[in-house]
């Protein structure tokens, strides 16, 4: 059962430059003047769309069990009901969905709920958001991307994961951002890195929900450095596993973690103007 993805946490960019003379002028510049934008961004408040619950737990609960009805129409009402009440598109995404997801699984995992009314519950919630995706890009506030600025991610699970929720509202907001983003679910062995040598990509954001995909996501990370063509690339990691074990960020030697998908850009804008600020330097 996929816990959803959310995407979260903080990182600087790891530039790993040398502590040779020949690159202690870009050393510095990191230090004294990219460092300091990144902390200054990261220290930024988020949309005020989003600082606090917008949906009650107990709304999210009644939305969620909605969904496991034999019809979709209660669930329906539900969710046009906190629309037209002006619940901003970020808020349904990342609060009714994303936490109807969360007890969805926790559910599965208590025998509450079987795993096929999990899948339809998780079906009808992808429906919703393909239904409420046209609203969501139109609501884009961003300028037109200057000439070669083209931001290209590629986001994934590990392979395995079936439920794939959290990818497809993570796809949704870099998109809506302007970001060009291959999406790939449950990866055949081998796809990621392909993708990697094969296509320029300046980020990779990589979803993990479970104990045992430890090992999984530490190879990948390594695997993903070594194959891809830009030597620059950098590594986010979200997921549940993420949510109980932040430190593995460090550990497995990604650049940041994050914990939902608007802290994902965030982040992951942070990243790619690190890349360009040491290109210039």
């Amino acid at each position: 059962m996929d816990r959803k993805t959310q995407t979260s946490g903080s990182g600087a960019a790891d530039t790993r430059l040398g502590a040779s003379d020949g690159v202690r002028r870009v050393r510095d510049v990191v230090e004294t003047e990219i460092i300091p934008r990144l902390v200054h961004a990261h220290a930024q408040p988020r949309s005020n769309a989003l600082e606090r619950q917008l949906i009650r737990p107990a709304e999210v609960e009644a939305f969620t069990r909605a969904l496991l009805e034999r019809a979709p129409d209660h669930a329906q009402k539900l969710l046009d009901f906190h629309c037209e009440r002006g619940i901003p598109l970020e808020g349904i995404y990342l609060q009714l969905f994303v936490g109807a997801a969360h007890l969805l699984g926790a559910w599965w995992e208590s025998d509450e709920s079987n795993f096929s009314q999990v899948t339809l519950a998780m079906t009808r919630i992808h429906a919703m958001l393909n239904e409420l995706s046209p609203s969501f890009h139109a609501t884009a506030m961003r300028s037109p991307l200057e000439r070669g600025s083209e931001r290209r991610i590629l986001m994934t699970t590990l392979p395995g994961q079936h439920h794939t929720l959290g990818l497809s509202i993570l796809s949704e907001f870099f998109r809506r951002e302007g970001w060009v983003v291959l999406a790939i679910p449950s990866p055949e062995p081998g796809l990621i890195q392909a993708s990697l040598s094969t296509h320029w990509f300046d980020l990779l954001a990589l979803s993990a929900s479970l104990d045992a995909e430890v090992d999984d996501l530490g190879s990948t990370i390594a695997a993903a450095r070594k194959t891809s063509l830009n030597p620059r690339l950098a590594i986010i990691i979200g997921g549940p596993l993420l949510v109980r074990q932040p430190q593995l960020g460090t550990t497995l030697g990604a650049d940041g973690v994050s914990t939902d998908a608007l802290d994902a850009l965030a982040l992951a804008q942070r990243l790619v103007q690190a890349q360009k600020e040491v290109r210039l330097n």
